[in-house]
């Protein structure tokens, strides 16, 4: 038996009861922070060129395009949902898998649920938990790093994942479900290139992965087969992508009885999960050492080769970034823009932040060196850096895991906070007492027996 077939069993097995109260909570949690990023989303770059495409083409009206609150056919409604959500490069990552699972998942989720019609907040929240059971386990199971294999893990794993949920979602058998999947390892990919190039195809990918999730699941309903030993086979993912670099045992181990929803990071700022560790400690040495801007020499930052490939290089975009994108992927700039302005906000990611004089003035400063000790530990998931802020009274180190991270995590009121503060940045404003409204719905979804509530409860916030 292939370990898809095992996991699918459990996967068709284990119902929201089964599931611990602290996986719920965190499906809970994952869900608000979706939420809040697919708002600010619909003001980023390349979205609403995205949505025009699709409204455009139209076609039998299923599920809903958040915030726009018009219909489309199901797998598009998950595209561009999904692509809304990661946008702004302000969603979760579980940190160790290098995985984003929410803007796939909960995009996949809720036009599914939508689309099926009468299901229940429970049976949601349980498929988006047994989902990024698997999405986090294949992260964790691959041992070679992004850079080495040339995979964005979050887009190759998203179309497993969403596979999987748009199948449990459907109601789909055993049989069916590993069709699903079988027909999605048809489609699965996800490149590194577009992240170097700073183009918005970027945000796109786990998009690509959540439609083809949804097309798969339907497929697989329809009857059609798809290659079913997809993990073990002599042609299998880790064999045709990964180059057997894995340790597929983690794929089943403890399942059922560890969850690991519980260990995703929240980010608390609009940029690559690899700039947040920087700006905390840019931030942190200010604060503790009453570091003034004026006062600043320059900054040396140790990191991961990891780290300099994606966010130093090329150093003519990344210490002059001219488009959101370029200073989303810039650790010079989030180090500057920390210093200059004493914070890293979805209002400091505009075109008129990005020629900020101050932040411009910091950027030639920043020095950046491969770290050996960072590098020694942490060549492979998303690391911290050191920083040091060079002063005429004297030098000051930190490395620090930023805020959102497991070992420094989010509470719910956080990620709260986060969500408040996001839907101010969406295309409309919000009714008053609107985003509130939508927590509380979120807090009692397990009450719900029909999601579709939420849905028009969340496209009745805004004032159009």
């Amino acid at each position: 038996m292939d370990t898809i077939q095992r996991f699918v069993q459990f996967a068709c097995k284990t119902k929201y009861d089964d599931i611990p109260a602290d996986a719920i909570a965190a499906a809970k949690m994952l869900l608000t922070d979706i939420i809040a990023t697919t708002v600010c989303g619909t003001t980023s770059d390349g979205t609403r060129e995205a949505v025009s495409l699709l409204m455009d083409w139209g076609g039998k009206e299923e599920s809903t395009v958040l915030v726009y609150d018009k219909k489309l056919p199901v797998y598009h409604a998950a595209f561009l949902n999904s692509l809304l959500s990661h946008a702004r490069d302000y969603d979760e990552v579980q940190e160790d898998a290098i995985v984003h699972t929410g803007v796939s998942v909960i995009p996949t989720a809720l036009a599914v649920a939508e689309a099926v019609g009468n299901v229940s907040g429970k049976k949601l929240l349980a498929s988006i938990v047994l989902t990024d059971e698997l999405f986090i386990r294949m992260g964790l199971s691959i041992k070679t790093s992004i850079m080495q294999s040339g995979w964005i893990y979050s887009a190759l794993c998203g179309h497993f994942a969403c596979a999987l949920c748009s199948s449990l979602l459907l109601g789909l058998s055993e049989e069916q479900t590993v069709n699903a999947l079988g027909l999605v390892y048809s489609q699965a990919a996800g490149n590194q290139q577009c992240a170097t190039d700073t183009s918005l195809a970027k945000r796109m990918q786990p998009a690509f992965a959540a439609r083809s999730g949804v097309f798969s699941a339907y497929l697989a309903k329809s009857g059609l087969t798809g290659a079913q030993n997809i993990f073990d086979g002599d042609y299998s993912f880790y064999k045709v992508y990964i180059k057997d670099q894995c340790d597929k045992s983690i794929l089943t181990e403890d399942l059922g009885k560890k969850y690991w929803i519980p260990t995703l990071s929240y980010k608390p700022y609009p940029v690559c999960g690899l700039s947040l560790s920087a700006a905390d400690g840019v931030r942190k040495i200010m604060h503790d050492h009453n570091v003034k801007m004026e006062e600043i020499t320059g900054f040396d930052i140790g990191m991961t080769k990891q780290t300099h490939a994606l966010l130093v290089e090329p150093k003519e975009v990344k210490y002059n970034p001219n488009r959101i994108v370029d200073a989303q992927f810039s650790i010079p700039f989030a180090v500057a823009m920390m210093a200059a302005r004493g914070h890293l906000y979805l209002s400091d990611l505009t075109e008129q932040g990005l020629q900020d004089p101050v932040m411009r003035g910091l950027l030639n400063r920043v020095q950046v060196h491969i770290d050996e000790e960072l590098e020694a530990k942490f060549a492979r998931g998303v690391p911290p850096s050191r920083v040091t802020i060079h002063t005429a009274r004297g030098s000051f180190t930190e490395c620090v895991f930023h805020k959102g991270n497991p070992e420094n995590p989010f509470t719910a009121e956080d990620v709260r906070g986060k969500y408040m503060d996001a839907m101010k940045f969406g295309m409309y404003p919000t009714k008053p007492g609107a985003p509130e409204k939508i927590l509380e719905m979120i807090d009692q979804l397990e009450d719900m027996d029909d999601i579709t509530l939420f849905i028009r409860e969340i496209n009745s916030a805004f004032v159009r």
